[in-house]
């Protein structure tokens, strides 16, 4: 049997030896769920949001903590400040969130402008009133400082039921005109 070939490490230089899996374990490319959690916290609260549903990522976009791993202008990927392939790593320091289309621009580059950000991110700015609308859809309530309220049941719509739940029903959309 013929001995193995030498294996590269991450730098291209030849070891030896050794498994690309025990150094890929040693060195993981993904983050963690605490990092991820930890890094969703660092991010900045959207004012008048629930901090946990809604933040802003690095270029001041927001986005939903549902719409992680997604396409659309309010989803968001967890970005390596300074690239895993350039020997960035998957740490609570070097994690930032950023909207999916910013993060998929910016690339493996190390550093980006804010500025530079700001224009690969979507054109779309979402009124508060359709935030509202896009948490109640998916999350089944709405939770802001001074108004929280809940989603209806069809059966209460309808004038079958009384909710026992203590939360007020939202009145979605707005009816007045601002």
């Amino acid at each position: 049997m013929a001995p193995s070939s030498p294996r590269r490490d991450l730098d291209g230089e030849g070891t030896g030896g050794g498994s690309s899996a025990a150094r890929e374990k040693e060195r993981p490319r993904s983050f963690d769920e605490k990092t991820r959690s930890a890094c969703w916290r660092k991010a900045a609260v959207v004012m008048g949001r629930h901090p946990e549903r809604w933040r802003q990522d690095a270029a001041g976009n927001v986005v939903c903590r549902r719409f992680w791993s997604c396409h659309g202008c309010l989803c968001y990927e967890y970005d390596h400040i300074v690239p895993f392939s350039k020997g960035g790593e998957s740490t609570v320091d070097n994690c930032q969130i950023l909207q999916t289309r910013v993060n998929r621009s910016k690339s493996d580059k190390a550093w980006i402008e804010q500025a530079e950000m700001q224009g690969f991110s979507c054109d779309i700015k979402f009124t508060d009133k359709e935030l509202d609308v896009i948490e109640m859809a998916v999350y089944g309530d709405v939770i802001r400082p001074g108004k929280q309220c809940r989603c209806r049941t069809v059966a209460e719509m309808l004038g079958k039921v009384k909710s026992k739940n203590q939360m007020a029903a939202c009145e979605l959309p707005y009816n007045d005109a601002s």
